[in-house]
């Protein structure tokens, strides 16, 4: 049976090509297809592509007409994908093949989900691994899902898996969370990830906010009902205070007229509106995307042809 193997690509003219390079010879034994997404790359990445997809014809290549983003990139490769197992994995060379057939293997022993998972997290960074260990307990607390601390987007999915991916592609924008909450089996294998061959990361920091926050709103409504909790209690707290000041006004003797308390209660009340104004905003703008109808990418260009059904 085909695989076929996910690689989106932005600015990785220098790490695009052994990569490619490492996941066909991990297959060799495999009828295999490889799709390249280049995710808007400023550099050579396109051209790397085009030179691949014509010597080797299980090399395809995908252009888009601009950055959309990793997960619109990954989205678009699903698109394309025409094998019963999709591997999704990175370009910048993070990712082993060797870990391939491990997948593989899991695959046909039942797995509709295999799922790769860092092992060296002193590698990222006491800030990086801090904050994406925090962010998974946040996430899977809120949606009340597990994700799997040090998950990546290096897995493989049945093809059953990413038929409902495809008929769900807003959700499927976060594929961590999405996978995880379809409840198909899945399967961790755990893998030690290597450096970059060239460059730096594409994920600012405010990327990834924004990447968190988008699995957030998809996935949970608790911060609405937060918001909700937080208005409920201010009320409380508010009406306890002019209870208070009332009956200091009408029974105490040495009342003084002040305005810290007023002015400090009135910031206090305003800045939990404007909270909670904003987090209604947040989920209504996602509505909003939906509502408009925009794709989540468009294509500009292709290269090679399809394996045939």
């Amino acid at each position: 049976m085909l695989v076929s193997i996910v690689i989106p690509a932005c600015d990785e003219e220098a790490s695009l090509e052994p990569t490619v390079r490492e996941a066909l010879a991990a297959l060799a034994a495999e009828p295999v297809e490889v799709i390249v997404v280049d995710d808007g790359s400023r550099d050579g990445t396109w051209g790397v592509v085009e030179a691949l997809a014509a010597a080797d014809p299980r090399v395809r290549g995908v252009r888009l007409a601009r950055n959309f983003g990793h997960m619109a990139a990954l989205q678009a490769g699903l698109h394309e994908a025409r094998g019963a197992a999709v591997i999704t994995m990175d370009a910048d060379g993070q990712h082993p093949a060797e870990a391939l057939r491990e997948m593989l293997e899991a695959w046909r022993g039942g797995a509709a989900v295999v799922q790769a998972v860092r092992t060296a997290e002193e590698r990222r960074g006491f800030f990086k691994g801090f904050t994406s260990r925090l962010y998974y307990r946040v996430f899977s607390r809120l949606a009340g899902i597990e994700l799997p601390e040090g998950a990546a987007d290096f897995r493989l999915l049945s093809r059953a898996v990413v038929d409902v991916a495809l008929a769900h592609p807003h959700f499927a924008l976060f594929l961590r969370g999405f996978v995880t909450w379809t409840g198909f089996r899945t399967t961790s294998i755990p893998v030690t990830f290597r450096a970059r061959r060239a460059g730096g990361t594409k994920y600012s920091l405010r990327r990834m906010l924004a990447l968190g926050a988008e699995g957030v709103l998809h996935f949970s409504t608790k911060p609405l009902r937060a918001a909700t909790y937080l208005g409920l209690a201010t009320c409380a707290l508010s009406l306890a205070y002019l209870v208070y000041v009332l009956a200091i006004r009408l029974f105490g003797h040495d009342y003084v007229t002040g305005w810290a308390s007023v002015a400090g209660l009135m910031a206090l009340i305003g800045g939990i509106q404007l909270l909670v104004v904003g987090i209604l905003g947040e989920y209504v703008a996602v509505v909003f995307e939906r509502q408009v109808g925009r794709p989540d990418y468009v294509v500009s260009e292709r290269r090679g042809a399809p394996p045939a059904s």
